[in-house]
Formats: C-alpha cells, sequence, structure tokens
C-alpha cells in the first residue's frame, strides 16, 4: 500500500484555510498582510473537482508515476501526530496532453472566480489574475515540475473517501512520524492496511 501526505487544513480540503505550514509560498503584499503558505490539495475534496474525479497529490508533481495504483491513503502531519485522513481507490496521473482540455473544463464552470472567493475569505484580496503564485500554476504545461511550476492537479481517481473521523497513526506505530514529506509517496507496513 502507498500513502501521501497532504497539507494541514481545517475544512476538510474543500478550500483553503491558510493552515499549511508548507506548499507554495505567498510573499506578503499590499492587498495580503502576511507570509503564508498553501497547498493545491487544499480544493481536493471540492464538488468541482469530486465531480470530474480530479485531485493534486504532491507525490505526483516530484516524480512521473507511471502505472495505476489501486489504493493510496491520504495523511496529514500535524501538531507531531501523523493522521489517516482518507483514500483515493484506483489512482493514475494525469498527462500533460489532458492539461489544455481540463483548464478548459474547469474555466466553463467558474473555477477561477470559485478560487479568487477562497482566497478573498482569507484575507488575500487579489483578483484571482493578480495571484501570481495561483495562476502560475493554474497555466502551466507540465504536471513534473517544481513547486508551483506544475499544473494545479496531477491525478484521476474513481473513488475518494475523507473519513468523518481521522485515525491517529502515531499512537498506532511511532514510526508513521516518518512520513513527513509532500513530496514522497510512501510504503506503508501491512499493519496499517485494515484501518
Amino acid at each position: 500500500m502507498k500513502a501521501s501526505k497532504l497539507v494541514n487544513n481545517n475544512n476538510n480540503w474543500i478550500n483553503i484555510t491558510r493552515l499549511a505550514q508548507n506548499g507554495i509560498i505567498v510573499k506578503a503584499n499590499t492587498q495580503n498582510k502576511k507570509q503564508y503558505f498553501f497547498g493545491l490539495e487544499e480544493w481536493n475534496n471540492c464538488h468541482i473537482l469530486r465531480k470530474h474525479k480530479l485531485a493534486y497529490l504532491d507525490s505526483f508533481r516530484s516524480f512521473p508515476r507511471a502505472g495505476y495504483y489501486e489504493r493510496i491513503e491520504l495523511i496529514n502531519y500535524c501538531n507531531g501526530i501523523v493522521y489517516y485522513v482518507g483514500k483515493l481507490e484506483n489512482v493514475k496521473q494525469i498527462g500533460c496532453v489532458e492539461i489544455a482540455g481540463i483548464r478548459n473544463m474547469l474555466t466553463s464552470e467558474g473555477w477561477l472566480k470559485r478560487i479568487e472567493s477562497d482566497f478573498n475569505a482569507i484575507q488575500d484580496l487579489r483578483i484571482i489574475e493578480n495571484n501570481t503564485e495561483y495562476m502560475k500554476a493554474w497555466n502551466s504545461k507540465k504536471i513534473i515540475a517544481p513547486t508551483n511550476e506544475s499544473f494545479i492537479l496531477n491525478i484521476h481517481y474513481e473513488n475518494f473517501i475523507f473519513f468523518e473521523s481521522p485515525v491517529n497513526l502515531t499512537a498506532l506505530n511511532i514510526n508513521a512520524n516518518n512520513w513527513k514529506r509532500l513530496s514522497q509517496l510512501y510504503n506503508i507496513p501491512s499493519q496499517f492496511v485494515s484501518i
């Protein structure tokens, strides 16, 4: 089994919450008084992406992932504890040739206006076209690239479950605390498979 880490989010990964401790950095500016980070996976559980079975995992930005993954466990590291927060089933990396079609589909569904309101809600008051950090990823033609240079989505899946109550993996095995990197796709021991 495989596991991939998500950035911190206290709204069930429906929208950005300004709690990410790493990811894409946004510097302070005239319309955003404090520096913060956000992760593209912070929208994985929103209605539009769920409808199209599209998501983002940083571990699929870092390396080419040829093939098909039957199941990927989703984990979150917060306050010294690793939590099991959900799972994706039947996952495949998006190809670069798919980006333009996905971007057009999202544009037709008003994606950028939705994202603008999400940023505005956390007091980043720029219009989305002036949000250079997000727009660089939105306009990217790459799936595999450095942080903030890859497209906003990078996987297709067939099923996605977020748990109502995350499971404390650290309490089950302290070695779970070694799973901290966003860019890593972890092999997880069989003892966690039945959770």
